[in-house]
């Protein structure tokens, strides 16, 4: 696992020390509340199919580095500032790659670290599995029903028809249908700042 990405240069308590643990759902998992699984649906959209694909080429990253900077800024905005673990799968490697994502809402992590944490991450992670990661982010078609061995949040992004379809699969006993509405609301967002305003990792 490797750590997030800090930008040197900046004086603030927020990167001065190791973030601390985020946790992301509404409520403690519970061993007597079986998973129930809800879904958000976000519209595919050619504007921004657009983005990512004109971005990861300009920007010489694998889509997967945006949707994952993308992510980061959408759990910072919603949730909170923090690390959480978050297993990337599908995309170039099409490994399982558990990495710590840093999650920031704003300043002093603009989009161009935002998206150099998610490079680094994802760069330095190895391939295994290291611990139980609660949060997914699958960039591969996946069956629409299939919810086996879904964590207790997954994010879904598939080309369908040469649009990026996102959905948001989740146990409704961990989180509840209007903080899942939210993020999905606010990640479009988060991926125009990353596309639009991120520079190229180093």
């Amino acid at each position: 696992m490797v750590a997030p990405y800090l930008p040197d240069e900046v004086k603030h308590t927020f990167v001065n020390s190791a973030p601390i643990a985020l946790d992301v759902f509404d409520h403690a998992a519970s061993p007597s509340n079986a998973a129930r699984w809800g879904k958000c649906a976000t519209a595919p959209s050619s504007e921004l199919t657009e983005e990512i694909d004109g971005a990861a080429k300009w920007l010489g990253v694998q889509p997967e580095e945006i949707l994952l900077a993308a992510l980061g800024r959408t759990f910072g905005r919603t949730r909170g500032e923090g690390a959480v673990t978050v297993d990337v799968r599908g995309g170039r490697q099409a490994l399982s790659r558990p990495v710590s994502l840093l999650c920031a809402a704003s300043w002093p992590m603009g989009p161009s670290e935002m998206l150099q944490g998610a490079h680094n991450a994802l760069a330095a992670a190895t391939g295994h599995p290291s611990g139980h990661a609660e949060v997914r982010l699958t960039v591969d078609p996946v069956a629409d029903d299939d919810v086996a061995g879904v964590p207790a949040l997954e994010v879904r992004v598939q080309r369908i028809d040469g649009l990026l379809h996102l959905d948001w699969i989740y146990d409704t006993a961990r989180l509840d249908g209007y903080s899942v509405e939210e993020m999905a609301e606010q990640f479009p967002l988060a991926l125009i700042e990353i596309t639009s305003d991120a520079g190229a990792p180093l």
